[in-house]
Order: C-alpha cells, then sequence, then structure tokens
C-alpha cells in the first residue's frame, strides 16, 4: 500500500512537472520578448522625462473619473508609441508599442501592462492586483492555446484569462487609433 502511494505521488509529481515545462521555443521567445520589453521600458523613461521637462513626448495620457456608488474612481491609460511616416499619404501614423493602465476604485487598485510588437500584436501582458502579479507571454504564430499563450508567471492564482487580456489589449489599440490616428 505504502509503495502504491508513494509511486502514485511520484507520478503524478513527474507528470506535473513534465507539463510545466517549456519548450526550448517557448523559452527562446520569452528571452526575446524580455529584451523588447526592457528596450520598451527604456523609453517609456524617456519619454516620461521628456513629459516632465515639457518636451514633446510621444505619450499620451487619457484620465478617467468618476463615482462608482457613493465612491470615487479613476483610470489613467498612458499610451507610449512611434511615429511612423506614411509616403503614399504624406502624414504620420501613430503606432503604440507600450500601454499602461492604472484603476483605482473603492477597495481595489490595479495597474496592467500591455506590450505589442511591430504588427502591434500583444506579446506581453502584466497585472499587479491586491499583491498578486499574472505575466502572460504570446506569441502570435497560432498555434499555441489560450491565443498564443505561450508561458505565464502567477504569484497565486490567475487573475486575468488570457483570451480576455488580448480582448483588452485589443480595446485599448482601437481607443488609441481613434483618438491619435482619427481612423473612424
Amino acid at each position: 500500500m505504502k509503495q502504491t502511494l508513494f509511486f502514485l505521488i511520484t507520478f503524478f509529481g513527474v507528470c506535473l512537472t513534465a507539463g510545466a515545462q517549456q519548450t526550448s521555443d517557448a523559452k527562446e521567445r520569452v528571452t526575446q520578448i524580455r529584451k523588447i520589453y526592457t528596450q520598451a521600458k527604456q523609453e517609456v523613461a524617456k519619454a516620461d522625462q521628456l513629459a516632465k521637462q515639457g518636451k514633446g513626448a510621444n505619450r499620451t495620457v487619457v484620465n478617467s473619473s468618476y463615482k462608482l456608488g457613493k465612491s470615487p474612481g479613476s483610470n489613467v491609460v498612458t499610451y507610449y508609441f512611434k511615429d511612423v511616416e506614411d509616403e503614399h499619404l504624406g502624414r504620420y501614423f501613430y503606432h503604440p508599442y507600450f500601454i499602461t493602465n492604472n484603476f483605482n476604485t473603492p477597495g481595489n487598485k490595479y495597474y496592467q501592462e500591455f506590450l505589442f510588437d511591430s504588427e502591434e500584436n500583444l506579446i506581453f501582458y502584466y497585472e499587479k492586483n491586491e499583491g498578486q502579479e499574472t505575466r502572460l507571454y504570446f506569441d502570435n504564430d497560432g498555434e499555441s492555446d489560450d491565443g498564443g499563450l505561450i508561458y505565464e508567471i502567477n504569484t497565486s492564482s490567475r487573475t486575468m484569462e488570457p483570451p480576455f487580456a488580448i480582448r483588452v489589449a485589443g480595446e485599448l489599440m482601437h481607443a488609441f487609433h481613434l483618438l491619435m490616428n482619427r481612423e473612424f
């Protein structure tokens, strides 16, 4: 009986460990995303510094204040973008590469980051909510489950489902293009 129990515990432990391991392609992609993230954070810091100095920065901040019941709430979305000239139209278009989203409601504060590749596909999502953190890494090759999810890190339970993170990123991207590129 003890041997059977030991075997089952060992077997399930090996199965869980094997299922949690990343493939070498996924590890390589996560490493690439982390490099892109580091570069993006450096560009974000430069844009924030320029904005503090009153200089032009490729950054747009959208503030919302509202009342939730009897308590105030706020939402601050910050878009960091690059400008790309369209030679055919003779004008610039703006393409976000990083978006932050801060929510502050009664009893709940959370912070989100969305990192995009050059084709405006979500490649990384980060959320901090009530001390819990979620990191989702995506590869838009279409071969992975959960909308291209290839790796995730959670400090406890998952606070954001991958398809919903992709949907929220898409909605924020759409709002940006309406606001900045006048894509009606």
